[in-house]
């Protein structure tokens, strides 16, 4: 072996009576997997090598040409990281979206700004997917819907609602946008 060649995580064997955390680990890839393969099942994240995450494997075996076992050896482990890799390469989420002027930034109600125009285009977006939000004029203002939407942001997030856009208020809209729009 060539003691320059990367080295790949050796886990045992996963079976039933597997650990629990190396069999979360293969669930996550599997469901990461699975977002964009049809063929392959959605799966808890629970640690327990059930009967779904047997036919996971087993279908995931099938799928990439391995001997359909049901059990994760070296070589399907292997197998699953790679192909989670490549998809998380692909399909990854992007970087956060810095848009927000440095230092401490907020948008009050009633204060027109261009940074409300992105604001108020994610909530258009957003109202497809959630009927939480409702549709808002993009005027670059905070107000009537727009402001609405910042306070059921952070009503959703657990922050103070108080209709005024800041960091906080724009990092966890930015997640919500990213996870029911871009990742839908």
């Amino acid at each position: 072996m060539n003691a320059n060649a990367p080295t790949r995580a050796t886990p045992p064997e996963l079976s039933a009576d597997g650990g629990n955390q190396p069999i979360r680990s293969l669930q996550y890839m599997l469901n990461q997997l699975a977002i964009h393969n049809d063929v392959l099942t959605r799966l808890a994240v629970d640690g327990i090598f059930g009967e779904r995450t047997l036919e996971a494997v087993m279908v995931f075996q099938r799928e990439s040409h391995l001997p359909v076992t049901g059990v994760v050896d070296l070589t399907t482990w292997n197998a699953i990281r790679d192909a989670y890799v490549h998809v998380e390469l692909m399909y990854g989420f992007p970087p956060a979206l810095n848009v927000l002027p440095c230092g401490t930034y907020t948008a009050v109600e009633g204060q027109e700004c261009e940074v409300l125009r992105i604001v108020q285009a994610m909530f258009g977006s957003l109202n497809k997917v959630m009927s939480n939000f409702k549709p808002c004029q993009i005027n670059c203002c905070n107000d009537g819907e727009t402001y609405q939407n910042i306070r059921e942001v952070q009503r959703l997030s657990g922050l103070p609602v108080t209709g005024t856009l800041n960091r906080s208020t724009w990092a966890y809209l930015v997640q919500l946008y990213q996870a029911l729009v871009t990742r839908a």
